[in-house]
């Protein structure tokens, strides 16, 4: 499983990362302190950040795994105010 910093690199690289897939967010999120849960309508995805109670949620992409870019730019603004960006 890839290190927290691998991830939080191929989430900010540019040009946007076009294969940042659910699975690498999971994971991502796992290490900084977040839990996942499952709510609202029937693809949603959300997390809570364990320590400051802040949530994001979005609706999971489909047909493929892979995040678009409004999702990317969710989760990087989630990643630096929850203060997880190293």
């Amino acid at each position: 499983m890839p290190k927290k910093k691998e991830l939080l690199e191929k989430l900010f690289r540019k040009p946007y990362p076009k294969n940042f897939t659910v699975r690498d967010l999971d994971a991502l999120m796992s290490k900084c302190n977040c839990d996942k849960f499952q709510g609202g309508r029937g693809s949603s995805i959300g997390y809570i950040h364990i320590k400051t109670g802040r949530i994001v949620q979005f609706d999971g992409p489909h047909p493929g795994k892979e995040l678009y870019k409004y999702q990317i730019d969710m989760i990087k603004k989630y990643i630096n105010d929850i203060g997880e960006k190293e």
